[in-house]
């Protein structure tokens, strides 16, 4: 049996054009200081252990390989940080290595079957060839802004054999580097976050971003979620990013690309960026990002041969998914009305460049979130001109009633229209809806003056809220983003007194 060597050094000094080999372990003592200068090599079949007050100087390389049985691991014990210095650590070899140091490395390469982080690991350039960087709850820390202070060797193309699983911090500077990719993933794979296009209006405000994937938390149940006119009715259940930063930017936009490697079920033109809270695992908190938008259909972005789905001006960031919509369809609905006539409701809709429409069915209820199915109206199915459809609802209910659309091809893909009302009373005295409320917004529906509205909860405490006049008879009103769930009370000051309203916001 071979007996462990342990390499105990006080002063190693490696001149340029030559190096030394170690077995197993060198362990560094005392006030001791190993310096590698430029061009020379330390290569230790082993690890190395460098106690409290001792140092390494690496101009040079430092190669720590792991060939067989033992370990061949990076510990530091040092409790004052310094700079190892301008030279690359290569960890190496046939098996997984650890990495243990509170000090700032220039290069690190990764070349083995995996290397483990036992703390937060600060390099200037990560340089990666084979094996996975398992960070745990620790960060791999990329402390230069240049692009490629996270590269991939010639033989890791698209980071497919080596990445981080787990977390990574990129330093950036948008205005001067255009682009940053985040080669993070799980056990398994690679799932990359790219953001593009970021010198065109800088992002101001942010120094770093720190990125991971992850399993989707939760379920679709809830998901309420359209763009431009079309709903996603999934968000795809391989994983998810969590784009993080240091704060939040005070102006710019980037584009953000997430590469769905092991994702499945996608559609050209059917997917996009869905974005929620990073703590979130409730469907109904996902969103299209504000002022952002897709790129046109067909294009990079859009298509699943791309490989990724692509988003453009976007200003937050967060818990990102890919959401799945529903087939875009042809047609185009021009209007869609409802008025009294006589007794009756009719419902009137105008159509453009109808291609395999098979029908129409229309949903109807005394308040929006309670639509009920009503009728079908057979398509005319395929139509170069503006065409009309009308229907006639002879039982309205009484106060108001609620109609929506929903347009329905001959696949089976459908999109509905927005929602119209038409009123059955003299006077409406008040009305709030939906309830219970979900996205953060309720309508309330009047008939007279008012003065004021006050949101409360169950305890008392006035909640903050915007309000925005729809009409001369709607207001819209917003609640916070992170508001509890539960029941609250709806204050209404009018001319002829108070009018309270019991809410459930979901």
């Amino acid at each position: 049996m071979m007996k462990k060597k342990i390499i105990s050094l006080a002063m190693l000094l490696l001149l340029t054009g030559f190096s030394l080999q170690a077995q197993d372990i060198l362990f560094v003592s005392g006030a001791a200081t190993i310096t590698v200068q430029n061009g020379a090599g330390l290569y230790i079949n082993g690890g190395l252990l460098l106690n409290n007050n001792s140092t390494i100087v690496n101009n040079g390389t430092v190669t720590i390989a792991r060939n067989g049985a033992g370990t061949a691991d990076l510990t530091d014990n040092s409790t004052g940080t310094y700079n190892y210095g301008t030279g690359k650590f290569v960890f190496t070899g046939s098996g997984t290595q650890n990495v243990n140091s509170i000090n700032q490395f220039e290069r690190i390469d990764v070349d083995n079957t995996g290397l483990n982080l036992l703390s937060n690991i600060r390099s200037n350039t990560w340089y990666l060839k084979a094996g996975k960087i398992n960070t745990g709850s620790f960060i791999a820390i990329a402390t230069s802004a240049a692009a490629p202070a996270v590269q991939a060797d010639v033989t890791n193309t698209n980071f497919a054999n080596s990445w981080v699983n787990g977390n990574l911090r990129r330093f950036i500077t948008p205005a001067t580097v255009n682009n940053y990719q985040f080669p993070v993933g799980n056990a398994t794979r690679v799932n990359i976050a790219e953001m593009d296009n970021l010198s065109a209006d800088p992002l101001t405000g942010v120094n770093y971003v720190t990125a991971s994937f992850g399993p989707k938390p939760g379920n679709d149940v809830g998901l309420n979620v359209a763009e431009n006119g079309t709903p996603y009715v999934s968000v795809n259940t391989a994983g998810v990013w969590y784009v993080v930063p240091d704060a939040n930017p005070a102006s710019g936009v980037y584009e953000l690309k997430l590469f769905f490697n092991g994702f499945t079920g996608l559609a050209d033109n059917s997917f996009g960026i869905l974005r929620r809270p990073d703590a979130s695992s409730t469907a109904v908190d996902w969103m299209v990002p504000t002022g952002s938008a897709l790129p046109v259909a067909g294009s990079p972005g859009r298509t699943v041969a791309g490989g990724y789905a692509r988003r453009t001006k976007i200003t937050t960031f967060s818990q990102l998914g890919i959401g799945s919509s529903i087939g875009p369809l042809p047609l185009q609905l021009l209007n869609f009305t409802a008025v009294k006539k006589d007794k009756a409701v009719l419902l009137q809709w105008v159509t453009a460049n109808e291609v395999n429409t098979s029908h129409f069915e229309l949903y109807k209820a005394g308040q929006p979130a309670a639509l009920q199915y009503l009728d079908r109206v057979t398509a005319a199915g395929n139509s170069t001109t503006d065409l009309t459809y009308n229907y006639t609802d002879p039982n309205p209910l009484p106060g108001s009633n609620y109609y929506q659309l929903k347009m329905v091809d001959k696949n089976g893909n459908y999109k509905m229209s927005q929602v119209v009302r038409v009123n059955f009373e003299e006077k409406v005295s008040l009305n709030v809806y939906p309830n219970p409320v979900t996205n953060n917004t309720f309508f309330v529906e009047h008939s007279g003056t008012i003065k004021a509205i006050r949101l409360t909860a169950i305890d008392g405490k006035q909640v903050p809220c915007n309000f925005a006049a729809q009409n001369n008879n709607l207001l819209k009103v917003t609640v916070p983003a992170i508001i509890a769930k539960g029941n609250y009370v709806v204050q209404v000051y009018t001319d002829e007194g108070i009018q309270n309203v019991k809410i459930v916001i979901q």
